[in-house]
């Protein structure tokens, strides 16, 4: 699962109608689709509500990434060596 920033992308018609509305913060910013980054405004919350509720989320920190891997490697085993041919 991921879960990311909703994205405007120049030339989607999601980035034209956000474009239409008067809603993109900084048009044509091709730096600012990262998925993390907020560059329109929101219907129903601001622009910082939304970025604090991402952040409030804590999925992407170095601590919270390392607690979902560790799972994954717990009870792996080394496979044997292979054995030379006789």
């Amino acid at each position: 699962m991921q879960i990311a920033i909703l994205t405007p992308f120049p030339g989607t018609p999601l980035y034209d109608r956000l474009l239409a509305e008067g809603r993109l913060i900084e048009p044509e910013r091709w730096d600012l689709c990262t998925l993390f980054d907020v560059n329109y405004r929101p219907r129903k919350m601001s622009v910082e509500e939304l970025r604090s509720g991402i952040r409030w989320l804590r999925l992407y920190g170095a601590e919270e990434t390392a607690a979902r891997r560790r799972p994954f490697f717990t009870g792996l085993r080394r496979r044997p060596e292979p054995r030379p041919a006789a």
